[in-house]
């Protein structure tokens, strides 16, 4: 059964064999890109293998960037002092985390871990601010994709905390 919390992808699409450029250009903080700036993306990325159980970040570490899944899966789960997984979500090829991170001296808000042996795209802190600097209008397209994109989660998660909140009534305890 999917897990289907506040960090469920709202962003997916098709699950088909994709190219680098494809996988990136699904992304909705790469939409906007044309062909010639997918290209200058896909040499600044990163491939990064993960066998199964293994943490791709750690909750309250430092984030350096995001992931696009190209295969396998990964588990988000909340574990900061607590013997406990909270499972978030359940993410598979297509989908994307860890973006805050981009923006740069934000530690993580949860964990993510590998549920099976997963290749991820990696892109990172550096790698924005390097195309800020040397392709100005292309680090611009990211960025406001960037913003759209957490604009876009936080009015998911309010709507789903509203719906926690109506469920639960206003004279329980508060989701903390």
């Amino acid at each position: 059964m999917k897990a289907d919390g506040i960090w469920g992808n709202i962003f997916r699409l098709g699950t088909r064999k994709e190219s680098l450029a494809e996988n990136l250009q699904n992304i909705p903080l790469f939409h906007e890109l044309t062909p010639k700036e997918l290209k200058i993306l896909e040499r600044l990325v990163h491939i990064r293998t993960y066998d199964a159980g293994e943490p791709v970040f750690v909750e309250t570490e430092p984030g350096a960037g995001m992931y696009v899944i190209r295969s396998g899966q990964v588990d988000i789960v909340l574990q900061y002092r607590s013997e406990n997984r909270l499972l978030l979500a359940e993410l598979e090829p297509g989908d994307f985390f860890g973006e805050m991170a981009l923006l740069g001296d934000t530690s993580r808000s949860a964990t993510a871990v590998a549920r099976e042996r997963s290749e991820l795209i990696g892109f990172f802190h550096p790698d924005l601010m390097e195309i800020i600097n040397l392709h100005p209008g292309m680090g611009a397209k990211i960025s406001l994709g960037l913003a759209k994109t957490l604009a876009e989660r936080l009015r998911y998660t309010n709507a789903q905390l509203r719906d926690i909140w109506q469920i639960r009534g206003p004279n329980e305890e508060s989701v903390r």
